[in-house]
């Protein structure tokens, strides 16, 4: 039997005492972490805020850590040092039976028949923000599609539709955000992280007087809104989710729909201004499908081209972060190596993706990888995760990617654009917050 090796013997380093890596791990989104898989390989270890870590990169370690393994890590543990003080306990910090529970219960809010009833206020928001864009021809992307997320967001999980409320809201979590990339986590008025912790007070204050509202009007069951079927949904033995874990819920579903959903049609804008082929094929496909009647929900489901293209965006740009935490609470064998509890995991699928045994030069932008017969995405089960994977894949994957299609075919009906500063290449490893705050779309009428 070959004998194990222990977790400290990995290569890597653990960087500065306390600190570890954190600082340039934070500063570069994630891929400050692809030097270190260049010089130690698929697996290593790294240290941040004090805590030990095992770095895995490719789809074997993805099914190991989320499938075949699962149960021997924690999501809770993993997220824990970073989510739990800004966003609380929602059901991506929970695990096993808790974890099953909440999921359970909140399924039928992000069910295809729920999905399906979100699409017309969805296309309402989503028109009423891309219709102010006819009178700004310069748009900074990032953030106007930060506001159209996170606009679409309040309305359809809070079922809110005054202007000075959601106003409000996104004023509050803007100064939330900025708490989670803290280092410094000081609660006092004048520090990022204390005022982040303000916001997520007054953000709690505000959702539960909704909650009360909500209750007292009843109807809970023909909501068209997340927060009403929340509310509204029991399970087999009349339990029910407590207010504060709705509150919970609500306020990290707010913030995945607004991060992710805005990184990907920031990006989806870039790819598509640097591949005019690829918005010519986007616009037929469109024209095609929809015949020139006004788009439907089950126009959506037959958009392939679209879906091979976001799937792209997905592998290339991870717009839902470049890894995944866990805390290791039984021991896990892996490449050799004893990892023991008390250790943690990263997964790094944005390195993941990039490797060259499961994409065709992955450097290159290239949509048709995922269509038939090539389908590389399926040469190994976990081998694209962008929503994550096993009982932790994102609950509002559908709902995003409904989004994100309805934006894009809104865009690719009525306008051509370009790309503002003009990047020859843009490398995902080497592109930190700074270019994506930096892209303007300048847009012109078809």
């Amino acid at each position: 039997m070959t004998q194990l090796k222990s977790a400290d013997q990995m290569p890597g380093n653990f960087g500065l005492p306390f600190f570890g890596e954190a600082i340039e791990i934070v500063t570069t989104q994630g891929w400050g972490l692809a030097k270190n898989y260049q010089r130690y390989g698929a697996i290593f270890k790294t240290s941040l805020l004090g805590r030990k870590y095992a770095v895995l990169v490719g789809a074997e370690a993805n099914k190991v850590i989320l499938h075949l393994q699962a149960d021997r890590v924690s999501s809770y543990m993993g997220w824990q040092p970073f989510m739990e003080q800004v966003f609380g306990r929602p059901m991506m910090l929970q695990d096993g039976d808790t974890h099953r529970f909440t999921r359970r219960l909140m399924a039928p809010a992000f069910h295809s028949q729920a999905i399906a009833s979100y699409f017309e206020t969805m296309q309402q928001v989503i028109n009423e923000c891309l219709d102010n864009w006819k009178i700004h021809k310069t748009v900074p992307l990032k953030s106007e599609f930060n506001q159209l997320a996170l606009r679409v967001g309040i309305r359809l999980l809070l079922g809110i539709e005054l202007v000075s409320d959601i106003e409000q809201i996104e004023k509050w979590y803007k100064t939330l955000i900025k708490g989670a990339s803290a280092i410094l986590r000081i609660d006092l008025p004048f520090m990022t992280y204390g005022r982040s912790k303000i916001a997520r007070r007054q953000l709690k204050a505000f959702f539960g007087n909704i909650i009360s509202e909500r209750k007292q009007q009843g109807n809970l069951q023909e909501s068209k809104d997340v927060l009403g079927l929340f509310l509204a949904s029991v399970d087999g033995t009349s339990s029910t989710l407590s207010d504060n874990q709705i509150i919970d819920e609500l306020i990290h579903l707010i913030n995945g729909a607004h991060f992710t959903t805005s990184t990907s049609l920031t990006w989806s804008l870039v790819e598509l201004a640097a591949h005019p082929e690829l918005q010519a094929k986007l616009r037929q496909e469109l024209q095609q499908v929809t015949g020139g009647s006004p788009l439907c929900l089950e126009h959506l489901k037959k958009l392939n081209q679209m879906n091979y293209f976001l799937k792209e965006i997905e592998r290339v740009y991870n717009p839902a972060g470049v890894f995944l935490f866990r805390g290791v609470v039984k021991e896990i064998e892996y490449a050799g190596y004893s990892i023991p509890p008390g250790w943690n995991i990263i997964l790094a699928q944005g390195l993941t993706h990039q490797l060259p045994s499961l994409y065709t030069n992955p450097e290159n932008f290239d949509p048709q990888r995922f269509a038939p017969p090539r389908e590389e995405d399926k040469k190994e089960p976990f081998g694209l995760i962008g929503f994550g994977g096993g009982e932790h894949t994102c609950i509002g994957m559908e709902f995003a990617k409904m989004e994100i299609k309805i934006v894009l075919t809104k865009l690719l009906s009525q306008y051509k654009w370009t790309i503002e500063p003009k990047y020859t290449k843009i490398s995902p490893i080497s592109t930190p917050p700074k270019v994506e705050n930096k892209l303007r779309a300048l847009m012109e009428p078809l």
